[in-house]
């Protein structure tokens, strides 16, 4: 019994030596063991203070993902830093592909590339070709994978049949090896070349319907239409009349949207006139068309 009372004497020494050393230890940090639960309230108070004001400038501001970029993108533009202005953009449109300002990369990124390659001084992606005698515009628009529209604006062209082709006249032509991705969901038609943005038109009206997610076909047939006709690239009727891109799903075309766009002209995707001039110049048939639900 006695040896019973030693050990609860010596456990009650340990217990209060513990004690001890704990409010030894909370007054050397606190300041005083009766201040300690006010002063956690406090520091909880400062925590949620700092975060209630965070949010409250996250609510309050006005910045859009990418605006600072863009910001600095259309500073570079006015001091005409392209290749700087150019970057930002690019890196707008990868990261911040919904942000409004990249939108606005997008156009201007479009228009840059498509002055580039429209540009006959700019032979990057060009090459100049030497008529030969018998040759065609027909022969040589196959051969070198590009448009009558193409080769008519970079050689500055006055006409499209044999009357303006000699033999020894140099031509410059620009191979098209774009690709077209509709995306319904965006309403929106992008050019790309490889895995590079050219431009992106938006659609102006839609008759299409399909269940398959992704849809795949190719450029067909580019003619011109007028009064219910239509005509191939070498005829004088074609540059004067309004674009119309076949797909090779004989069933789809692109054209130019209208009033009489609300008749029943068959499927397809609509664009302004000005966007289906364009398209011949960057679009050649066998392009690969993809379309996305």
């Amino acid at each position: 019994m006695r040896i019973m009372l030693i050990i609860k004497v010596i456990t009650l020494l340990l217990l209060l030596g513990v004690v001890g050393s704990t409010v030894y230890l909370i007054k050397q940090y606190t300041g005083s063991v009766e201040d300690l639960p006010s002063a956690m309230m406090e520091r909880q108070r400062m925590i949620e203070h700092k975060l209630k004001v965070k949010a409250v400038k996250a609510e309050d501001s006005s910045d859009e993902p990418g605006d600072k970029a863009f910001q600095r993108a259309k500073e570079l533009l006015a001091e005409e830093s392209m290749e700087e202005a150019e970057e930002k953009m690019k890196y707008i449109v990868s990261f911040y592909p919904s942000a409004k300002c990249a939108a606005q990369c997008r156009r201007i990124l479009g228009e840059i590339n498509l002055d580039r390659l429209l540009d006959p001084s700019r032979l990057g992606g060009k090459k100049i070709i030497t008529v030969r005698p018998g040759d065609t515009f027909s022969r040589i628009v196959n051969d070198n994978e590009t448009t009558m529209d193409s080769l008519t604006h970079l050689s500055n062209l006055k006409r499209s049949d044999h009357r303006s082709l000699h033999p020894g006249d140099e031509l410059i032509v620009m191979p098209m090896e774009m690709r077209v991705v509709i995306d319904l969901r965006r309403n929106t038609m992008t050019i790309w070349d490889g895995g590079e943005f050219i431009k992106e038109y938006t659609l102006l009206k839609v008759l299409y319907n399909s269940s398959a997610a992704i849809k795949r076909s190719k450029i067909g047939l580019i003619r011109g239409s007028h009064n219910g006709n239509l005509y191939s690239y070498h005829t004088e009727q074609y540059r004067d009349s309004q674009k119309v891109i076949t797909l090779s799903d004989k069933s789809l075309a692109i054209r130019s949207f209208s009033s009489d766009s609300e008749k029943e002209q068959g499927l397809g995707f609509m664009l302004s006139q000005p966007d289906m001039e364009e398209l011949p110049l960057l679009l050649r048939p066998g392009n690969d068309v993809e379309i996305r639900q």
